[in-house]
């Protein structure tokens, strides 16, 4: 298991020798990169500035003689105002309507076939708006029943409850204007009510891994809130 004593008094030996030849070992001395560089001359700071005389009077320092309107408050720019609204309003002239009355028309003529042409298109004249919910946006009118994430937290989302969004509201209008929220439109409010709180469709989750022997299948079913839209005010 353990080498002989005399071995390892040699091998001990051995490295003595060889370090005792690697410090006696005579190396080239190394030779700086500042010889190849000649460094510039010196000189003083003297040489490069001017400085100033020392036989000078009191008078040329005097505060009098500063003028206040190179310090004058002035010549700064204001901050600009802050704006008091938070989106762009677009005006609809009467040509639009016209036109837009018109594809409305066709539209439904279109759909006269249909079980339920007026559920098909919303009427022309309604007010509109783009909600922002749970990551996602969606346009409803008046009457419209929306299907999003489950809105947290449950003691403010609860069944029955009715809410005015305001603070997530991206685009609303009218047959008059619409308006461009900069992020989120001002003073608009949406009315919804909470209709149903449950869960969504199964969703299978199937893998498999050929050759392995190995195979997953899973259900999922998200938890939705169900909201009707009963009112939509703005202000131009």
């Amino acid at each position: 298991m353990f080498a002989p004593k005399m071995m390892r008094q040699s091998s001990s030996l051995h490295a003595q020798v060889m370090r005792q030849t690697m410090r006696q070992t005579v190396r080239p001395p190394t030779r700086p990169l500042s010889h190849l560089i000649s460094p510039p001359p010196f000189r003083p700071l003297s040489s490069l500035l001017p400085l100033p005389s020392h036989s000078f009077s009191t008078a040329s320092f005097s505060t009098a003689n500063i003028s206040t309107a190179s310090f004058s408050t002035a010549a700064v720019p204001a901050p600009p105002a802050a704006a008091t609204k938070k989106h762009m309003v677009v005006s609809h002239g009467a040509a639009y309507e016209e036109s837009m009355s018109g594809k409305h028309g066709e539209h439904l003529q279109l759909l006269e076939n249909e079980k339920d042409p007026v559920l098909a298109g919303s009427p022309l004249a309604s007010e509109f708006a783009v909600l922002e919910l749970s990551g996602s946006q969606f346009k409803v009118c008046v009457g419209d029943v929306l299907t999003t994430e489950k809105l947290k937290p449950v003691s403010k989302y609860f069944v029955g409850a009715e809410i005015d969004m305001t603070d997530n509201i991206v685009l609303c209008g009218s047959k008059e204007h619409t308006l461009v929220g900069m992020p989120h439109v001002a003073n608009a409010s949406v009315k919804v009510r909470i209709e149903e709180i449950t869960r969504d469709a199964t969703v299978v989750v199937f893998k498999k891994r050929r050759r392995k022997n190995s195979r997953t299948k899973n259900g999922h079913r998200r938890e939705v809130t169900m909201l009707r839209v009963l009112d939509i005010n703005f202000e131009v």
